[in-house]
């Protein structure tokens, strides 16, 4: 926080000697007068939309199992209470995702509770964020950087909690059109630097988010995800949008 000295008499001084020396102002002419625009508004949050019915279909690999291509249905199933606060379930079975979401206009995007099948514990989980994560952070601005430290927890059979220590350098690297089958977007590159705190050193992952999307595509250790249709309520228009992708019978 900056400290100001606030001298009022100094001032003073300055504001009178400059009102005496400042010449008569002109009369204004008003028709030759240019009004300055209001700044924008920020529109980070259009690179994340939240809303119940929401689905992304993403074709998918893990590292793994690179020869098998996964078809991946994710939605916005519901809004679910955890400790008192309203969050975005955000699930996809096929590949046994489950995410709580924070979405905060003016703050940015947070994560509260994580399911995936990654080695996080050694095993796929549910793990509760202390606290919660936040994984984009607004306004967004290419260049800016910030770093999340807390607690993953979890409960396993019912009774045997567990923990780890974790930190994410978060880094908005770019901003760019990406191409994908769902069509051309204008996207916000986010590098994540993991550690997990299982004593394996950090693992970068990569994220593109789409103005109009949010998750468009992934690069990460363990998988490599991009989106190929979408079905998206629209706020400012009150309608949905939707590109479903070839075979959408497959994605589940």
């Amino acid at each position: 926080m900056k400290k100001t000295a606030l001298i009022a008499a100094l001032v003073l001084t300055v504001f009178a000697v400059y009102t005496a020396a400042a010449p008569k102002a002109e009369p204004v002419d008003k028709a030759k007068t240019k009004i300055s625009p209001a700044p924008a508004a920020d529109d980070s949050f259009e690179y994340y939309p939240g809303h119940v019915g929401n689905v992304l279909y993403l074709k998918g690999t893990k590292r793994s199992a690179p020869e098998k291509t996964l078809f991946v249905k994710a939605e916005t199933k519901s809004i679910e209470k955890k400790d008192g606060k309203d969050y975005y379930y955000f699930y996809a079975p096929q590949v046994d995702i489950r995410y709580l979401i924070d979405i905060d206009k003016e703050k940015g995007i947070s994560m509260k509770i994580i399911k995936y099948p990654f080695p996080f514990f050694g095993m796929s989980i549910e793990v509760t964020l202390t606290p919660q994560m936040m994984f984009m952070k607004f306004p967004l601005k290419v260049g800016d950087k910030w770093t999340y430290t807390g607690r993953g927890e979890a409960t396993l059979m019912g009774f045997i909690k567990v923990g780890r220590d974790l930190k994410t350098d978060f880094e908005i690297v770019g901003k760019e059109i990406i191409k994908t089958e769902a069509g051309d977007f204008d996207a916000y590159n986010i590098v994540a630097n993991v550690d997990e705190g299982d004593g394996k050193g950090v693992k970068t992952a990569k994220y593109w988010y789409a103005r109009g999307l949010g998750y468009s595509i992934a690069d990460t250790t363990g998988h490599r995800a991009d989106i190929v249709g979408y079905k998206i309520y629209d706020e400012a228009t009150g309608t949905w949008k939707e590109k479903l992708p070839d075979g959408v019978e497959k994605y589940e």
